[in-house]
């Protein structure tokens, strides 16, 4: 389905500084219940980090694209190029430990199995590594061009993102992380209105990464959100009969 770029916060065109913008205003706003970050980190607020500057966001994509690196755009700044826009304080991106070695600009501060925090320059970048086997099939499957003003840049596609989200929410269950669970809830449920993807083929690659029990909660929870959408989109207007 084409996105509707009047209600999307990073249409096609947009340019690059728009993205260090997007992180600047979550920046000002503050509060780490906006935190994307894979990583369980408490985020530090305005007043103890320095913001990030939208330059430093166009100087980033720059360096990947002129080393040639592999990855893919996810997390709150690809959800930006589908939906209205959510705060998000991070950068996301998904790649290989290979690729990773050609950027030494970006400083990691702390690693956890398939993640990274680092930063660049003012931005704070979180990496999901492609030693997780589904990671590296969002990769692979799931991988589109987003066209900015000065480049395009590999992203998400609906699908993946969907992947992704799906694929975190088992475990934010069970560390009972509220904010983040609501939040990629929220991600989920925009996406499947707005877009209407197959699930099917969604589900049957879960199957290979999650529990069984996971992922029937899941599916269970996409029902629900499913039929809540079903009958609002019935729901007479204001003066119908």
């Amino acid at each position: 389905m084409k996105q509707n770029e009047s209600t999307v916060t990073l249409p096609p065109g947009v340019s690059l500084q728009r993205v260090g913008q997007v992180l600047l205003e979550a920046w000002e706003v503050g509060g780490n219940q906006w935190n994307d970050s894979p990583l369980q980190l408490q985020e530090a607020g305005p007043g103890n980090s320095p913001p990030p500057l939208p330059q430093d966001a166009l100087e980033l994509f720059k360096l990947l694209a002129e080393r040639k690196v592999s990855y893919l755009l996810v997390g709150g700044i690809a959800m930006l190029t589908y939906v209205q826009g959510r705060n998000t304080r991070d950068v996301d991106l998904l790649l290989s430990v290979e690729a990773l070695s050609a950027v030494p600009e970006l400083h990691i501060e702390e690693r956890a199995d398939f993640f990274i925090k680092a930063s660049f320059r003012s931005l704070r970048v979180d990496l999901l590594l492609t030693t997780n086997p589904l990671f590296k099939l969002v990769q692979e499957r799931f991988a589109t061009m987003h066209r900015f003003a000065e480049r395009e840049v590999p992203a998400a596609t609906v699908d993946g993102l969907l992947v992704l989200k799906l694929y975190a929410l088992p475990s934010l269950y069970r560390q009972l992380d509220w904010d983040r669970v609501y939040l990629y809830e929220s991600d989920v449920k925009q996406l499947l209105a707005r877009y209407r993807p197959n699930l099917e083929p969604i589900y049957a690659l879960l199957a290979h990464h999650i529990l069984a029990s996971d992922l029937r909660e899941l599916q269970k929870m996409i029902a629900e959100a499913q039929q809540r959408q079903q009958k609002m989109g019935r729901r007479p207007r204001t003066g119908e009969t």
